[in-house]
């Protein structure tokens, strides 16, 4: 799981610089940054949507393994 982690935070902040860089390219009037910088941005957060998916699977994942293993049993009487 801290892997994880560190890969959405390193995943965050290359959206927020690559967002930061295109800005900066379409004020400066430089085309082919600006879309390096959307293209880039696209491709990590689509990273970043199929590693919540992988994350949300394995945690449902987890939480099945713990009910079948804590099943309350039945007593009688």
């Amino acid at each position: 799981m801290k892997k994880h982690f560190i890969l959405n935070l390193l995943l965050n902040l290359g959206i927020i610089f690559l967002v930061m860089s295109g800005v900066a390219a379409y004020r400066s009037g430089n085309m082919l940054i600006l879309g390096v910088a959307i293209a880039l941005s696209v491709v990590l957060i689509y990273l970043k949507v199929v590693l919540l998916k992988h994350v949300k699977a394995e945690l449902i994942r987890k939480q099945q393994e713990q009910q079948k293993t804590h099943k309350p049993k039945n007593k009688k009487g």
